[in-house]
């Protein structure tokens, strides 16, 4: 009996498996919505000169439709940053705050 030894000829080829690209989390915290871009603008400003060391950057304002303006703070990458956001604006007296996670 004769043993075949490998060689290129006789080893299957292992197809190569792409390595997983990890995917970025952003973390949103949707303050609220309007019909109206002037009373997203309005908001914002309030918050800003209200609520004591908020990052302006943070604050976003994002058209869904014509007649759906949103008011968006982040992103944010770590659940301890939305959580220090998340109490000022509690504090100032938002009620209902929805937090949204936006996969890249």
């Amino acid at each position: 009996m004769k043993l075949a030894i490998g060689t290129a000829k006789n080893i299957p080829q292992i197809p190569k498996i792409a390595p997983k690209k990890k995917t970025e989390s952003k973390i949103y915290i949707q303050i609220a919505s309007f019909y109206s871009e002037d009373s997203a603008i309005f908001l914002r400003d309030r918050i800003l000169s209200k609520i004591s060391n908020y990052d302006k950057k943070k604050l976003q304002i994002v058209r869904k439709s014509n007649k759906k303006i949103n008011l968006f703070s982040g992103p944010y990458n770590s659940i301890s940053l939305v959580k220090n956001d998340y109490t000022k604006l509690a504090e100032f007296g938002f009620e209902d705050l929805d937090i949204t996670i936006k996969e890249k």
